[in-house]
């Protein structure tokens, strides 16, 4: 069989016009109980103006609905529960756009090697060095960075006007530049440290350069990303 995967409500004023509300899926349903709740969200939205005499419900985009083991639901298995039902009431209040997962691809440096993908997709393989929580789209740079070279993570830096003292660190992780995507990536390095202050904040930052060839980088440094 197929489900929905969006609905258009439409309701006919008596002057003639149209109110109209639509909720979309993650996945093909045909749960009538989760349509309605997403109705629900929007249902609102419609001004009856001087009274409504008519509605009418379509389902513009079907698709065939997902496999269901069978044979577990009679043999009295749990089924893990399907988060699609969560993500479409989440995305009813925010919009779909709004909802997704980030999935792990293939590249060196940190803020290529994430995307945005379908929040419901099994998550992929992610690097043995753990990343953080938050991924700054573009490094900010710090200042008036104290630390020991070449391969030691800084012991105190400023930040967006605030001094950090750190009291403990790991790395250093080494990610060289990729040198198929910009020629000024061919010597490009990067030593990403895992860094704590004083007061428990846990951050992810990087030098530029290996501290040794000039090419490598300009030895300045970077925070990159923020943990829990």
């Amino acid at each position: 069989g197929v489900g929905a995967r969006s609905l258009r409500l439409t309701g006919m004023r008596v002057d003639g016009t149209e109110q109209i509300v639509a909720v979309g899926t993650s996945r093909p349903t045909r749960e009538v109980s989760h349509l309605l709740r997403l109705l629900k969200l929007r249902i609102e939205r419609i001004d009856p103006g001087m009274g409504l005499e008519q509605f009418q419900m379509v389902a513009p985009h079907t698709e065939p609905l997902d496999a269901v083991d069978l044979g577990a639901v009679l043999a009295g298995e749990t089924l893990v529960r399907d988060p699609a039902r969560l993500v479409d009431l989440i995305a009813g209040r925010i919009g779909m756009h709004s909802v997704f997962r980030i999935a792990p691809v293939e590249s060196h440096v940190p803020e290529r090697a994430v995307v945005k993908s379908d929040p419901n997709e099994l998550p992929g393989t992610w690097p043995e060095w753990k990343r953080p929580i938050r991924l700054f789209a573009h490094p900010e740079p710090l200042h008036r960075v104290i630390a020991l070279m070449p391969d030691q993570p800084p012991r105190r830096f400023e930040w967006r006007g605030t001094t950090y003292k750190v009291v403990g660190g790991d790395g250093p992780e080494r990610v060289h530049g990729e040198w198929w995507r910009r020629d000024a990536e061919v010597w490009a390095v990067r030593d990403y440290y895992r860094v704590e202050d004083e007061t428990g904040g846990r951050y992810w930052v990087f030098r530029r350069g290996d501290g040794f060839e000039d090419d490598t980088g300009d030895l300045s440094w970077w925070m990159h990303g923020v943990f829990g």
